[in-house]
């Protein structure tokens, strides 16, 4: 491994476009201190008049955008080298900074609902207001289900407790829990960890996938009674902080924010259920490849193709990139040379450096992109999807005013995706080596088995346990593995469900974000039926309007522009059924 010095100046982000000097990074820290502290002298005049609600909101946006650029820059550095002293210690005074100016903050949003809804959409119809509009209108669409200040402020504080079983699982199962040990393919015995179990999973030797997958699940078979009570916990809190609110349920309270219908979170489950009979016969596919007589659950992960993953220097993943995604125009060919040239993208790793892939931006420069490139296809594929996110930013950003730049998770993975599903069209248009077909549909179909079908069984089981709660049934270890061992019947027709993944709920950390997920199997279906629609003409446009739109509306509202209507189950359907051509064409090559 290359120390920093030692790689190239192109192959490295530069973010002195983010601040040329320290000094000025200082400065701009001090600055934001100042506004953060002036900030509360706004508290309890928001009412007063518009003059007073648009000076506090300038300042607001003042401070954050401050704030951000700060912390971005800090938190960077930082990632070139976690042992760094020095930006471990400025990492740590911008999320000082980052929480002191949340502090100073907290009391806008429920002081401007204490304007009467005639006069505050009043005000807004002012044409200074037009950068602040979707934040107020979205602020005041809270107004049912936003309680007294001082209700409000009791429920604030409730939030730790509240939100404490989360802290329990994650000690409980990153620290404490001992996950015993196995005998490895070399005949070593190796301790179990969370990364080693994934690892084992795709080992060739049956014998070590089984070791592990039942040495795994003992674990937390030991641990079963405290598990169930800490997930019951969660799954409670939900409820009561969604009657708290005044809505329907817990359900109903999560979407909110994203202005999501519920019927999106239904028709998703319903769509995935019509198309359950396809993943059938994909896990077919792979119990006949494997030659078993019966597939079991940990047989789902092991590779079934021959080694397609080929070498792939970074400059042929550049050209790769550029060439798949050529269908998206002139324009997002340009700015993908911008990147590879302008200091968009850290590539190699080196000592200390962030592990994995990101992107992070911040307004006012252009988005940086952080890899471990190590040159395989696989690499190509993390640059490729980063890419999409960094595209995604800098049109957001240049497109719409720092209020309205920030899209929201419902809307995050669209643009990776639509990346990596026009690479895979790309690979597999006039390529005719059986082997590197076989590994790319491969590679393809079991992103769509874990993102969409996984998923949207863990978004119907979250579904059905925050149901039970609230009509008084009791959450138990019996009642939540019956149920969670159903759903596995269901989804994985066809393989073993035996007693191990019956109790798979205890170990998912997302369960503790209540209907988070259901976002990854959107966003993908969201993906696919974009490029396919892409690829076939005339959604160029669209989808780059898409990419601009930033925060300036609701993502199901900016994907239905873009011609992605989650509303209807046919959306969902369009592009499973695209999983349902492959899953056939990879039947033909396997025989």
């Amino acid at each position: 491994m290359n120390t920093r010095d030692q790689i190239e100046e192109t192959l490295k982000w530069k973010l002195e476009d983010i601040y040329a000097t320290e000094a000025l990074w200082e400065a701009d820290y001090a600055a934001a201190q100042a506004q953060v502290a002036f900030f509360s002298s706004h508290a309890g005049k928001l009412a007063v008049s518009a003059d007073a609600l648009f000076a506090a909101l300038c300042d607001d946006s003042s401070i954050w955008q401050l704030v951000e650029r700060v912390y971005t820059y800090a938190h960077l550095h930082k990632d070139e080298d976690n042992g760094s002293a020095k930006y471990q210690g400025m990492t740590d005074r911008a999320m000082q900074l980052y929480v002191s100016a949340q502090a100073a903050s907290s009391f806008l949003d429920p002081e401007i609902l204490t304007i009467p809804e005639d006069t505050l959409l009043g005000w807004a119809s002012e044409e200074r207001f037009s950068r602040f509009r979707f934040r107020i209108a979205d602020v005041d669409r809270r107004r049912a289900h936003t309680l007294s200040t001082e209700e409000e402020r009791l429920l604030a504080m409730a939030q730790e407790p509240l939100s404490g079983a989360d802290n329990i699982f994650t000690m409980l199962t990153d620290v404490d829990l001992d996950y015993g040990s196995i005998v490895n393919e070399s005949g070593e015995t190796v301790k179990l960890t969370h990364g080693s179990y994934n690892m084992f999973l795709v080992s060739p030797d049956r014998r070590v996938r089984k070791d592990a997958y039942e040495t795994f699940y003992k674990a937390y078979r030991g641990m079963k009674n405290t598990l169930n009570a800490t997930y019951a916990t969660s799954v409670k809190g939900d409820v009561f902080q969604a009657r708290a609110h005044r809505f329907a349920g817990a359900l109903e309270a999560a979407l909110h924010g994203n202005g999501v219908p519920v019927a999106v979170y239904e028709q998703l489950i319903e769509a995935v259920h019509e198309m359950l009979p396809v993943l059938k016969k994909y896990l077919g596919i792979r119990k006949r490849v494997l030659g078993v007589d019966q597939l079991e659950m940990y047989d789902l992960y092991v590779p079934i193709t021959e080694d397609g993953d080929i070498d792939m220097p970074y400059e042929s993943a550049k050209a790769l990139v550029k060439e798949a995604l050529k269908p998206l125009g002139a324009e997002y060919q340009q700015l993908l040379d911008k990147s590879y040239a302008e200091g968009w993208i850290d590539v190699y790793e080196t000592p200390g450096k962030t592990s994995g892939a990101f992107c992070a931006e911040t307004y006012g420069t252009h988005p940086y992109v952080l890899l471990n490139f190590q040159g395989k296809m696989d690499d190509a594929f993390t640059l490729g999807h980063e890419l999409g996110h960094a595209m995604h930013s800098h049109y957001s950003a240049t497109a719409q005013p720092f209020e309205t730049s920030h899209y929201r998770i419902l809307a995050a993975e669209v643009a990776s995706t639509v990346n990596e599903t026009l690479m895979t069209h790309h690979l597999l248009k006039g390529e005719a080596d059986r082997v590197k077909r076989a590994y790319y549909i491969t590679q393809f179909l079991e992103s769509f088995r874990t993102t969409c079908f996984r998923q949207t069984m863990f978004a119907e089981f979250e579904l059905k346990a925050h149901r039970m709660a609230e009509s008084g049934e009791p959450l138990t270890v019996e009642s939540l593995s019956q149920m969670y061992r159903a759903l596995n019947e269901l989804y994985y027709d066809g393989a073993h469900v035996d007693d191990n993944i019956a109790i798979e709920w205890m170990r998912i950390p997302h369960f503790y974000n209540a209907f988070y997920v259901y976002q990854y199997a959107t966003g993908l279906c969201s993906a696919v039926k974009l490029a396919d629609d892409i690829l076939q003409g005339g959604a160029v446009e669209r989808y780059i309007n898409f990419l601009k739109s930033g925060g300036s509306d609701y993502p199901i509202e900016e994907l239905k522009a873009a011609g992605v209507d989650l509303n209807k189950k046919e959306s969902i359907l369009a592009s499973l059924r695209v999983f349902a051509q492959y899953v056939d064409e990879l039947d033909a090559l396997m025989q």
